[in-house]
Order: structure tokens, then C-alpha cells, then sequence
């Protein structure tokens, strides 16, 4: 039973429609070739792993290097629609009023979300930057003589839902990705409430949750950067400006996500 789960575990590193097809065959292929030798099965497990993960860089690089620093982009910026839409719910969950946390603005918000999770990635760009631009006069306001600041935040935003509107996704949409919105919801649950039990065990599951994304995109850096990409603009949204040491751990990882974007050019090209 080990080993099936162990085998299971290594054929995640093969594309899903690759797994469906010969997943079963070859779990039960390394199964009968190594029964009694755990050395071998050992061994004939990182051949898995690494043929797995060899496929998938060879579909990356079939799909090009712009691609997929668009794709990255892309999913950056519904990744902080995310991040602003839970703001805005949390605050107006903890009694906040501002003009900043309008209806108006979680609507919009909102909408452009659900537009990029249903496969509409144009229409949520644009819906994003018109939020954006209605949104930034108030930022001004609410931070008085800190222009710089308030554009280096912006900015990132910008630029990620310029590309959803220039280069979307190549993607069929789909409503059943509105299932996604549990996450806004999740996080405006774990923040916004005072602090009492439950929430302090939603804030250790978000925790948890955040770590396995990051161990993920990490994993699938050197086969397809697009997770790392999408983790990294956010994080260098979060931290313009303040924690140096974030700042610097998304400055390194958009470097290597661009260094293994340049060895898939160089591979289409030969």
C-alpha cells in the first residue's frame, strides 16, 4: 500500500491526460519489476519522477517562452484581484468605513474576478483597470504625500491586468472555476472577524495552505516557471516599499522564473 501511494505520488509529476492514460500500467509495471527489491523500486521511482518532469518541460517549451510569462502574469493578476477583494471584505467585515471600501468597488472587484475564474480574461482586465483608475484619486487621498508609495503598489497591478487584456489566456471558459471564489471567501473569514478560536485554526489552515503553493511552485520552477511567476508579482506588490527581505525573495524568484524562461527560448530555437 506504500508503494501504490508512493507511485501515485510520483506519476503526479506527469501531465494529467499522460496519467490517465498509462498511469495505471506503469504503477502496476514498477510494482511487479521491483516486489521484494526496495533499492530497486527506489531507483525505478526517480526514473519516474524525472521522465515525468522531463514531459512536462518539453510541453512548456512547445508552448513558448512568451506564452508562459503572459500565462504567469495572467494568473498574477487574479491572484490580486484575490488579494483586493479580501481586503476590501475584511475591512468592511471589522466595521471599517471608507470610501475606499464602497459598494461600488467590492462589486467591481468582484465581477472582474469572477470574469477572469470563468476563462474571460479581456473583460476582467478590463473591468480591473477601470477599478484601478476610479480607485487611485481615493488611495491619494486617504495617503497624503505618499504618491511614490501608493504608485509602486499600483503599478505591478497594472501592468498584470494590462497583459489579461493584451494576452489572455489561451483557455475555454468554464463556470465551474467560480468554485475559486471559496478563496476570497475563506480569507475574509479568516481576517475580518475579531480573533477567536475558529478563526485562529482558518488563519493556521490559510497558513498551511500559503506553504504549499510556495513548496509547489518551487517543485515545477524548472519545468513551468508560470506558479513561481504568479506567487512573485503579488509578493513584490505586498511588500513595495517595506519588509527588504520579501522584496528580495520576489526580485529572485521572478530572476530565476525569467533565467528558465530564456533556456526554453533557447530550446524552441534549436
Amino acid at each position: 500500500m506504500r508503494r501504490e501511494r508512493a507511485t501515485r505520488a510520483a506519476l503526479l509529476t506527469y501531465p494529467p491526460e499522460v496519467r490517465a492514460q498509462v498511469g495505471p500500467e506503469m504503477t502496476a509495471t514498477l510494482l511487479d519489476a521491483s516486489a521484494g527489491s526496495r533499492t530497486r523500486f527506489l531507483r525505478e521511482l526517480a526514473v519516474i519522477a524525472r521522465t515525468g518532469l522531463r514531459l512536462r518541460g518539453e510541453r512548456t517549451t512547445v508552448v513558448g517562452a512568451r506564452r508562459i510569462l503572459a500565462d504567469g502574469v495572467c494568473l498574477a493578476g487574479v491572484w490580486l484581484m484575490t488579494l483586493d477583494l479580501s481586503t476590501l471584505g475584511a475591512q468592511t467585515v471589522r466595521g471599517f468605513h471608507d470610501p475606499l471600501l464602497a459598494p461600488w468597488s467590492m462589486v467591481l472587484v468582484g465581477a472582474a474576478l469572477a470574469l477572469a475564474l470563468v476563462g474571460h480574461d479581456r473583460v476582467a482586465g478590463a473591468a480591473a483597470l477601470a477599478w484601478t483608475a476610479a480607485r487611485f484619486p481615493l488611495l491619494l487621498d486617504h495617503h497624503p504625500g505618499m504618491g511614490l508609495v501608493v504608485a509602486a503598489v499600483t503599478v505591478p497591478s497594472v501592468a498584470c491586468f494590462v497583459v489579461l487584456v493584451v494576452a489572455p489566456r489561451r483557455r475555454a471558459p468554464d463556470p465551474r472555476r467560480l468554485a475559486w471564489l471559496v478563496v476570497p471567501l475563506t480569507l475574509v473569514a479568516t481576517f475580518g472577524p475579531p480573533q477567536s478560536d475558529q478563526s485562529a485554526l482558518l488563519f493556521v489552515l490559510v497558513a498551511i495552505a500559503v506553504l504549499l503553493v510556495v513548496v509547489y511552485a518551487l517543485a515545477t520552477l524548472a519545468t513551468d516557471p508560470r506558479i513561481a511567476i504568479a506567487g512573485a508579482v503579488p509578493l513584490l506588490t505586498v511588500s513595495a516599499g517595506s519588509a527588504a527581505l520579501l522584496t528580495l525573495s520576489a526580485l529572485l524568484v521572478l530572476a530565476t522564473a525569467m533565467a528558465r524562461l530564456h533556456q526554453l527560448r533557447r530550446q524552441v530555437l534549436i
